[in-house]
């Protein structure tokens, strides 16, 4: 009996053949942290995503009103567990942009991510390609007054 060849199967077969599906993984910092007015936070501890390509971050936070201050997102990425040439800023080098190119910190804004009165919350997601094997997360609260914050992460290979 004659072996198909390659160029026979249809394009599902071979498609299915060779596809694997995404690794992935999920990351939790805090649940419903209190966090005190006007302060910034971190535990202290880098969390290991080496060989993933995307961090995905959830950051969820208690707001009444529309025009309260947000609570604000740092990411730091390191070499090890010890925080090792670990870095807040970035640059990403491009062709069309004059030098000197400046630094860009890796900090986000959670302003506008109020969802309405009814849930009294606000979320937001950002997301990163990966920039080292270790990665450490901060918030800081901008607000006068004292939140409840929640911060998980998605990974994805």
């Amino acid at each position: 009996m004659a072996k198909k060849s390659k160029a026979s199967l249809s394009p599902m077969k071979i498609s299915s053949k060779f596809c694997n599906l995404a690794c992935t993984r999920v990351l939790k910092w805090w649940k419903n942290r209190e966090v005190s007015a006007s302060v910034g936070v971190s535990d202290g501890v880098y969390k290991r995503i080496d060989g993933y390509r995307y961090l995905h971050i959830y950051v969820e936070f208690t707001q009444k009103n529309a025009d309260e201050a947000p609570v604000d997102l740092g990411v730091m990425f390191a070499f090890d567990s010890k925080g090792t040439m670990g870095s807040r800023r970035y640059i990403n080098l491009e062709e069309n942009l004059s030098s000197p190119q400046g630094l860009n910190f890796i900090s986000v804004s959670g302003e506008g991510s109020w969802h309405g009165s009814q849930t009294k919350v606000s979320r937001y997601m950002a997301r990163f390609p990966v920039m080292g094997p270790y990665v450490q997360v901060f918030l800081y609260n901008r607000a006068p007054k004292k939140r409840k914050v929640s911060v998980w992460a998605y990974l994805v290979s």
